[in-house]
């Protein structure tokens, strides 16, 4: 009877599949960050909430001004102004007007007199020359009031999270250029019918199938058993099938074997499935009381003492890659998905919350105000 040796190398069994590439020379590929509807919220945000911000700048404005200049042509410049300075925090950058203290308007008014007025509203003394052109200070400065500090602090921390996540889910899509066929593991390959699986007819794989007592392998095996067309006659032949089925086939195989096809693959458009199972071990079988067998063991144990058996593996199976193993990785975690709407939805919160809590400043300060004027 023949008796196995020392085991000298562990093996297992594991899927070998196909992995698309995801779309080439994609120009808009800076959109995939996030989804469509979180986008139009994005573009929308700033031109609703600079509504509220100009709205806050015109309470801020003394009602002289208002008037020198008109509440409609005031009210219009602005909202002007509020768009693009949050458009452009948006985008980190400053603007013109971010550094201005004094903003000079065009009036329509046959007074040339202009009326210059300070960041509290108090007028200064008048100044001539300017004909139909009002210079304002406190224009330039009615942001710089406590409730305008909070809506646009509230607006930078909004700013700064859109950016951020951005960002790091942009540099996510750009390092994850595959993305896997669909299957990640042997339970959803059995739970599927579009994707063929089959490993070599005859072989200790097919074996393991048929006798193993876990449902999802046997489930495996009475496939194999009734759909013949699935099964290979070689191992060479299974890879091939992978590499030619475009993502219609699954070929089951010895993982070792399977790392070696990956790694060997010039066009790297295949990759390993799932985790490895069947674990077990390669060794050589004697007849029983053969002399050699105390030396054949001690052989095996002082190769792996030596690792002699890693570096043949190395050699073999990693040292000569032709695919960078960074896209195996990628291939098993997949592309990322865009950001939801859904998910952020505290972050849009944060305006809303700004809004009121200046509207509370806002309040106060007035009647401050008017309790001052008042003694």
């Amino acid at each position: 009877t023949a008796l196995p040796i020392s085991c000298w190398m562990e093996s297992s069994l594991t899927l070998y599949g196909y992995q698309k590439e995801l779309e080439e020379r994609n120009i808009f590929v800076f959109f995939r960050p996030f989804s469509g509807s979180l986008w139009a919220m994005i573009v929308f945000t700033p031109i609703i909430f600079s509504l509220v911000v100009s709205l806050f700048r015109y309470c801020n404005i003394p009602d002289g001004i208002r008037e020198k200049i008109g509440k409609r042509r005031l009210i219009s410049f602005l909202y002007r102004q509020a768009i693009w300075q949050l458009f452009a925090t948006l985008n980190q950058q400053g603007t013109e007007t971010d550094s201005d203290d004094e903003v000079t308007i065009e009036v329509n008014s046959d007074d040339s007199k202009t009326i210059e007025v300070n960041s509290d509203g108090s007028e200064k003394s008048p100044i001539m020359g300017l004909g139909k052109k009002l210079k304002c200070t406190c224009l330039g400065k009615s942001k710089t009031t406590c409730s305008s500090r909070i809506l646009f602090g509230g607006w930078y921390f909004f700013a700064i999270i859109v950016v951020a996540t951005y960002t790091a889910n942009l540099a996510s899509n750009f390092i994850a250029n595959t993305i896997p066929s669909g299957i990640q593991s042997v339970d959803e390959l059995v739970h599927q019918t579009q994707v063929q699986y089959g490993t070599v007819i005859d072989s200790s794989a097919e074996r393991f199938f048929n006798l193993s007592p876990i449902n999802t392998y046997k489930t495996m095996g009475v496939h194999m058993k009734n759909n013949k067309g699935v099964m290979v006659e070689n191992v060479r032949a299974g890879i091939d099938r992978v590499r030619n089925g475009s993502g219609s086939y699954i070929f089951v195989w010895d993982s070792l074997a399977l790392q070696y096809a990956v790694n060997t693959n010039p066009d790297c458009d295949t990759r390993l499935i799932g985790r490895d199972f069947d674990h077990g071990g390669y060794g050589f079988g004697m007849r029983k009381g053969m002399p050699y067998e105390e030396n054949f063991t001690l052989a095996l144990l002082q190769m792996k003492d030596d690792y002699f058996i890693e570096k043949l593996r190395n050699k073999w199976i990693y040292d000569n890659k032709k695919c960078d193993s960074t896209e195996t990785e990628n291939a098993k975690v997949g592309s990322p998905t865009a950001i939801e709407l859904k998910h952020f939805g505290g972050v849009f919160a944060i305006l809303p919350i700004a809004s009121g809590f200046a509207v509370v400043v806002y309040c106060v300060s007035c009647c401050l105000r008017r309790c001052r004027y008042c003694n």
